[in-house]
């Protein structure tokens, strides 16, 4: 949104204090309600918004979500950066794994991960923008197995795409158990993990 439709007295820190104040809003609602569940208006009262102030930010609920699902993408890439760093190829995709489990446990908006899950099976243009996304982060961690191969890390003989399902179904399926299980820190999940990422990476196929 053009600062031209905006009051001239309003800065652009002030901007982009609504603006954060209406995508948290919104992902409280999302989380709550799903993305075709909840309305502009449930937004708008859980922003402490009139509807005409918050269309001057946003014209659109789709458009909200757009921005949400560019904050997702800019947070895959924060992910896909921390595996890029030193260590052991199993060791950095764990620490990744543990970063995108902590940030998927916010009490309130947790649940907005499954939602973004659910959607991204779904033949909607919600759910391609998400899956869009997934693809993305797939095709990194693809490229850091095939390059752990060159290095000699990673048994040649594993079927690489077939490892990565099992680690997005690993991860699917923490971010819903955890969203449960409370009192569980992924953090505590690590070495367990490391187990498992050991095995996928080095023992012989079969």
């Amino acid at each position: 949104m053009s600062l031209s439709v905006l009051p001239e007295a309003e800065a652009p820190s002030g901007l982009e204090a609504r603006r954060r104040q209406i995508l948290n809003a919104a992902r409280l609602c999302f989380s709550r309600w799903g993305f075709h569940g909840a309305s502009m208006g449930q937004i708008c009262a859980e922003a402490r918004m009139s509807p005409g102030a918050l269309y001057r930010y946003f014209p659109s609920k789709d458009a909200i979500i757009e921005a949400i699902a560019n904050e997702e993408r800019l947070g895959a890439q924060a992910c896909m950066a921390e595996m890029e760093g030193e260590g052991p190829l199993a060791e950095r995709i764990v620490r990744t794994c543990v970063s995108y489990l902590e940030a998927a446990r916010d009490p309130e908006t947790g649940g907005l991960m499954v939602e973004i899950c659910s959607e991204s099976l779904r033949n909607t243009a919600v759910g391609q923008r998400f899956a869009e996304i997934e693809a993305t982060v797939r095709g990194a961690i693809r490229a850091a197995i095939m390059g752990g191969m060159r290095t000699g890390e990673v048994d040649p003989a594993i079927d690489v795409d077939k490892v990565v399902t099992i680690l997005f179904g690993l991860g699917d399926g923490l971010l819903m158990r955890l969203q449960m299980d409370r009192h569980v820190r992924p953090a505590e999940l690590q070495p367990y993990l490391l187990r498992i990422m050991n095995v996928l990476l080095k023992e012989p196929a079969q």
